[in-house]
């Protein structure tokens, strides 16, 4: 899947952003993705049967033509799946859009209730009150003395969400600014998502692992209960392509800094993977995975294993 970046403007302030002090450092970048770059990124891969795209941020909620994107998404078949924190109020005429359309879903990333004001908080009562049924959440792993799922479960339910939370770790970026869990305590990290599994079951409720986690932060026996307990889980990279203003493409926000090319210069999206890795690895080397072991480790040979985050590489 690929993304579009849709604006740097964003509110909430997350301690774990990747994108905190990165855009702000980067005078080579606009605003804002236009309408008429969306469109010309969807031609020029609309051989690509693109089926569903992201639209991200920053916030997509203050990008001032999301009702406009995700019309022009529409016209070229492709689903919209919004990643927000929904702490903005609704775009103008998001209120009326139909939500058994199918033509958007959403992820939010979400706090427990100290993280919001008041007004935040009304904003994300209002949102979920009218896309509760096209909502999953997204929550970010970046405080192991502190997070305590529970609040996730009772969001779920109270709201009556998708049964299903999006589960990230908080990663490094190049020239810092950013909260993150270190290698040292990716076991830690782990057993802390073995929790989040155990208790989301009891409840009726799945997680799923989005990129950065490492088959070796679990022992087989976790591995084998987290199948038993239906988790979605994964240790290969599993980043998307990001499209930004300018049609700037790069593989994943932490990396933005140290691998970006232009989109429009491949002819395929295989082709524009190919071109963001060679420019990765000119950058950041071809040493296998984050960790030493990861040279020798049969999970990475067998391609079950990307040996974590490329973002380690660049702060090493």
């Amino acid at each position: 899947m690929a993304n579009l970046y849709l604006t740097h403007k964003c509110r909430r302030g997350c301690p774990f952003c990747f994108a905190r002090k990165v855009l702000k450092a980067a005078d080579d970048v606009n605003e804002v993705l236009t309408l008429e770059e969306i469109d010309t990124f969807l031609t020029h891969f609309g051989g690509e049967n693109i089926k569903q795209i992201g639209l991200l941020g920053g916030e997509p909620f203050q990008y001032p033509h999301l009702l406009e994107a995700i019309e022009i998404l529409k016209r070229h078949h492709v689903h919209a799946k919004i990643f927000t924190s929904a702490t903005d109020p609704l775009p103008p005429g998001m209120e009326d859009y139909c939500v058994e359309c199918g033509d958007i879903n959403f992820i939010v990333n979400v706090g427990d209730r100290s993280t919001y004001n008041e007004r935040q908080f009304a904003n994300l009562e209002n949102f979920f009150n009218k896309f509760h049924s096209i909502s999953a959440l997204s929550y970010t792993i970046f405080d192991l003395q502190k997070d305590n799922p529970e609040f996730l479960f009772d969001m779920i339910d109270h709201y009556q969400l998708v049964r299903n939370i999006r589960t990230g770790i908080a990663l490094p970026i190049y020239k810092g600014g950013n909260q993150y869990i270190h290698l040292e305590d990716y076991k830690k990290a782990g057993e802390y998502f073995c929790l989040c599994a155990e208790r989301a079951a009891k409840r009726h409720i799945t997680m799923s692992m989005d990129c950065g986690f490492q088959a070796c932060m679990f022992s087989d026996e976790q591995i084998g209960r987290l199948t038993r307990l239906g988790s979605d889980i994964g240790f290969m990279c599993g980043a998307a392509l990001d499209i930004g203003p300018g049609l700037q493409a790069w593989n994943c926000f932490p990396l933005f800094q140290l691998g970006r090319v232009n989109a429009m210069e491949a002819k395929t999206i295989k082709e524009l993977e190919k071109n963001l890795a060679h420019k990765l690895e000119e950058t950041l080397g071809d040493k296998p995975g984050v960790l030493p072991e990861c040279a020798n480790c049969d999970l990475r040979h067998r391609a079950l294993c990307e040996g974590g985050c490329k973002s380690f590489k660049s702060i090493a």
